[in-house]
């Protein structure tokens, strides 16, 4: 699905309850009856301060509303931030964490380099961080939203 068709599929209020987020670089709505959300990228780049205000606000929504599981929706990106990167994993995933959402749903973009690029980022959040556990949460790569949502119905 390209990212015309996610945006689309984002925008489709069938699915969603809630609309959690919403600002120039990111659209974050809550999925009916799956106790999860999808946040979408909606510009080639976002600015490290509105990333962690957004996913802060989004981790209090993930908190009061118990959400299981959360979709980051990245195809529209063709910037790869490593300090933004290392603050999602190292302070938000590990603040979902305990409160409870350990399963993270990833679309990527269609880049071949961003692919090598989150390995790589992983590496050097390893070397600056040696006692994080990555393990501590699953992380599912996926092609597009539907595969996302129909992995998240099924488990």
């Amino acid at each position: 699905m390209n990212e015309l068709l996610c945006m689309e599929r984002v925008n489709n209020d069938e699915i969603f309850s809630d609309t959690i987020l919403k600002n120039e670089y990111l659209i974050c709505r809550e999925l009916k009856d799956l106790n999860s959300a999808v946040c979408s990228a909606k510009l080639e780049y976002i600015p490290i301060e509105i990333f962690k205000e957004s996913f802060l606000k989004i981790a209090r929504a993930a908190k009061d509303r118990h959400w299981n599981s959360f979709i980051f929706d990245k195809s529209a990106l063709t910037t790869f931030h490593q300090p933004s990167m290392e603050w999602y994993y190292t302070e938000w995933k590990k603040m979902l964490t305990e409160n409870g959402l350990n399963v993270h749903y990833k679309i990527l973009p269609p880049l071949k380099w961003f692919e090598r690029s989150v390995e790589a980022g992983k590496h050097e959040i390893t070397k600056k961080h040696p006692d994080f556990d990555f393990t501590i949460f699953s992380v599912h790569y996926v092609s597009d939203l539907d595969e996302a949502i129909n992995s998240i119905k099924n488990n």
